[in-house]
Order: structure tokens, then C-alpha cells, then sequence
């Protein structure tokens, strides 16, 4: 699984966009719509761009962190997102059906207890080896103000690409009650000349903290397929 991680990460450019949706408590209807632009460059390389936001601006300032997350993440080492052995221990628990694919089921257990790490489970294809599904807790609080943060993310290819479709995370937040950020990829576009899109722009000027996690949703590498 690591190599097929490794050999998979050699993908040209590539640019996704995802939207976000911020809900609190059991509402039925989002506070916050955001929808983001990734420019991937590199193994280790990608920005981003807010490309719409719509509603409570608390709906911005996640996604602002759950984006500049994964993006320091892919540049560390190793990078704390991965399900590798040096994050993680394995055990094989079985075999489950997955969106028609009989996959191999590990239990993840986190070497450390570190925010970027989930204690739970991963789906693996059993031909490809390819990530098709995590499911878990993070295995520390991101913040005091944070009880508990559980995560789901699916994968799948698009345009050639295996990456992250879909995330689903829910937050235990102290005083303002739970949230759920619920993301979704809605397009993407293999390039060899994407641009960036950040060094272009001026430096923001610092934002007032969020109550909610930096690590609020499960920052994902995204993976070519052979």
C-alpha cells in the first residue's frame, strides 16, 4: 500500500475544486457555503483560492484552515495525513463491500496522539491498494474549545486522478454546541502549466481565530492511479 502511495503521488498538475458546507447543531439548511479552488504542482505542492462564500463568514474562516492545513501538511515528513507505517499501526480486520469493491478493512491505530492522526479504520482496494475510504476520531483535541472531531472521507478517481471526494466531520464544540462540515469535490482538471495561485496574491492580513479545529476536516494527498 505505501508503494503504490509513493508511485501514485508522481501526478502532473492538476487543479479541484470543492465545496464546502458548514451546518451547526441539527439544521437542516447551511450557515456557511464556501467553495475553494486546489492547485496541485508537485507531491508536495499545492495553494488554493476562495472562490465563493456565501452566508456566516465563520463558514470561510474553516475552510481557510482546513485548506492551509493540508497544505503545510503535504510539505512535512512525514506527511501527517498519510496512512503509513510511520503514523500508523495496522491490523487487518476483515473483509467489507464498498461501493461494489470487496475491500480489505485495516483498524488504524495513531503512533502518536497528534491532531492530524485518526484512530478507526481504512477501506483499501483490493486490486489497486488505492485508499477508497477512512473513517475515525482524531486522536487529540485540535483545541481545548473542541471535545471530540469524527471524520469520514471517501476517495475515487476523476479525470485520472485518485483523490478525495467527499469528507463528512463532525465537531464537539465547548459552549457553541456541535458542527459539521460536510465537502465535496465538484470538479477537476488535470493541467501541466496550473499556476499558482497564492504567490500571486498579497499576504492577508491576520484573521481572528475560529473557535472551531484546524484540522476540522481529514487533509488528504490525492493520488494518480497508475
Amino acid at each position: 500500500m505505501e508503494q503504490a502511495r509513493a508511485r501514485n503521488k508522481q501526478t502532473p498538475p492538476f487543479q479541484v475544486t470543492r465545496e464546502y458546507k458548514l451546518f451547526h447543531g441539527d439544521e437542516p439548511q447551511p450557515a456557511s457555503d464556501v467553495k475553494a479552488e486546489i492547485n496541485v504542482t508537485g507531491p508536495t505542492q499545492r495553494d488554493y483560492k476562495i472562490v465563493a462564500s456565501n452566508g456566516s463568514d465563520r463558514g470561510e474562516r474553516v475552510v481557510r484552515k482546513i485548506l492551509d492545513h493540508e497544505v503545510q501538511s503535504e510539505k512535512m515528513t512525514p506527511p501527517p495525513s498519510a496512512i503509513i507505517s510511520e503514523n500508523y499501526n495496522f491490523n487487518l480486520e476483515g473483509r467489507q463491500e464498498f461501493e461494489g469493491v470487496n475491500c480489505y478493512v485495516l483498524g488504524l491505530k495513531p503512533q502518536r496522539q497528534e491532531p492530524g492522526l485518526i484512530e478507526g479504520r481504512a477501506w483499501v482496494d483490493p486490486v489497486t491498494f488505492d485508499l477508497r475510504k477512512i473513517e475515525g476520531k482524531l486522536a487529540k483535541s485540535p483545541s481545548f474549545w473542541v471535545r471530540e472531531v469524527n471524520v469520514s472521507v471517501n476517495f475515487g478517481e476523476m479525470g485520472g486522478i485518485w483523490t478525495q471526494v467527499a469528507s463528512h466531520a463532525v465537531a464537539d464544540v465547548r459552549v457553541l454546541g456541535k458542527y459539521t462540515v460536510q465537502g465535496q469535490v465538484l470538479d477537476l482538471q488535470a493541467s501541466t502549466a496550473v499556476a499558482s495561485n497564492l504567490s500571486a496574491q498579497k499576504k492577508m492580513p491576520a484573521r481572528r481565530r475560529s473557535e472551531l479545529p484546524a484540522a476540522f476536516v481529514y487533509g488528504s494527498g490525492s493520488l494518480a492511479r497508475r
